[in-house]
This record gives C-alpha cells, sequence and structure tokens, in this order.
C-alpha cells in the first residue's frame, strides 16, 4: 500500500480557492468569502494542505512589520485528530518572513485547539470576555501570543 503525499501549498490567488470550500461547510469561524477576500490584500499570508487531491488543512494570517496574527485555522473534519493541523500551523510559522511574534484568539472552550497552540510554545496573554457568541449567551476568547526567532541582542 503507498501512503498519500502530503504538500504544503500556498494560496496566492482567490481563483485557485475552490478546494478549499469544503473546509468551510457548517462551521464557525470567519467565513470563507471573507477569508477569500483577504487574499487579495498585501499583509495576507495563507496555506493548505494537501493530501492526494484534497485540501485537508487551511492557515490564514494578517501580517504588519514583525507582528501576524492568525486569522483562521481549519482542518478538514473528516481529518481531524491525524495531526495536519499541527502540521500545518508548524510549517506555516516557518514559513512567515520577517515575522517575530504571533498572536492567535481562540474560543475558551476549545481545549484541543488550546492545547495544540500552547505544545507549540504560545503562551496566554489575555481575554476578551464574551467575544464569541454561543447558543446559550457568549464565552471568553483566549489571547495567545507566541515569539519567533531570536531578538537582536548587542550587548
Amino acid at each position: 500500500m503507498t501512503e498519500t503525499a502530503i504538500l504544503l501549498k500556498t494560496l496566492g490567488d482567490p481563483v485557485d480557492l475552490t478546494a478549499l470550500q469544503p473546509l468551510y461547510h457548517n462551521t464557525d469561524g470567519p467565513s470563507f468569502g471573507f477569508l477569500k477576500g483577504l487574499l487579495v490584500q498585501a499583509h495576507c499570508r495563507a496555506w493548505c494542505l494537501v493530501k492526494g487531491e484534497k485540501a485537508v488543512a487551511a492557515i490564514w494570517y494578517q501580517c504588519a512589520a514583525e507582528r501576524a496574527e492568525m486569522v483562521d485555522l481549519r482542518v478538514l473534519t473528516t481529518e481531524r485528530r491525524q495531526g495536519f493541523g499541527r502540521q500545518l500551523l508548524w510549517a506555516s510559522l516557518a514559513a512567515l518572513e520577517g515575522v517575530r511574534s504571533v498572536d492567535l484568539e481562540v474560543r475558551s472552550s476549545n481545549l484541543p485547539a488550546r492545547a495544540l497552540y500552547e505544545s507549540l510554545g504560545f503562551c496566554e496573554t489575555g481575554t476578551r470576555p464574551n467575544y464569541y457568541a454561543t447558543a446559550n449567551g457568549c464565552e471568553d476568547a483566549v489571547l495567545m501570543s507566541l515569539g519567533l526567532g531570536y531578538s537582536d541582542s548587542s550587548t
């Protein structure tokens, strides 16, 4: 039996995004249309993981100066718990040229995502109370940050 290759693909043209649509069916978070609109802006960086012919995960950042904000990380529902989120996050962090720190926010109830981010070195930096709407009201957003590279100290 042969293994299916997993490839990292840079997203650079909104026309190429059709394969990502299944990632955004019946899910929370930014809409596919919103993310697609980001891609035409110079500050957006985005990648996806492709398994065979199928996109299994996507990640989107907005970058300014030496900072990046992770806007969205998605893994296809049927492909979760196989390490694709970790693989994509790790590869994208390595590909963020010129970025010294990455910030993100995550639902306080999303314990698997929080554990993933913490395992890669992200630290909690604060909360946004009642930030996300839920069926039963609201829940907090947990803010997290990760420093990349080395500081320039010439002392």
